[in-house]
């Protein structure tokens, strides 16, 4: 793996060069490079309602980070892609609440065995020390940056 990393002394140039790279490698082992008509964006919008079930739109768009009028264009494509439906919020009938079809929940299940599979295979790469020090190593950076977005909220 060449990353450039080896051409600069500067830390933070090395960080943001191999944070691209391991984005660009999880998204190659999560199998998104499959064919699935649907793009990233989509794919992390059907992730989040797999995840917290029923959603509204403005909720969903919160989670995934993106303004409700993107997120209600990614919902009408993967409505008509059969991937999502939209419901009446139970307490609100003037909320829309968006659901995963069984086609999508189908879909879900393929990417995740995809990802699972991927990291068995990796993990398989290493001995039970480097396991332990790879997991720990995961969830400092899991909490430093946890840490990083509350101090900025």
């Amino acid at each position: 793996m060449n990353t450039g990393t080896e051409t600069t002394n500067d830390p933070i140039e090395t960080v943001e060069e191999l944070a691209q790279e391991l984005m660009r490698q999880l998204d190659l082992l999560s199998g998104s490079k499959v064919q699935e008509d649907i793009s990233y964006g989509q794919y992390k919008v059907i992730s989040v309602i797999h995840n917290h079930g029923p959603i509204s739109v403005g909720n969903l768009g919160r989670l995934v980070g993106s303004a409700q009028s993107t997120t209600s264009e990614m919902v009408a494509r993967l409505t008509k892609a059969g991937l999502v439906t939209k419901v009446r919020g139970p307490y609100d009938g003037r909320v829309v609440m968006v659901e995963l079809t069984e086609q999508g929940r189908q879909l879900m299940r393929r990417r995740r065995k995809r990802v699972r599979e991927g990291y068995q295979s990796l993990f398989a790469r290493l001995n039970g020390d480097e396991q332990g020090s790879f997991v720990g190593a995961l969830r400092d950076l899991n909490n430093l940056l946890q840490k990083s977005q509350s101090a900025d909220a």
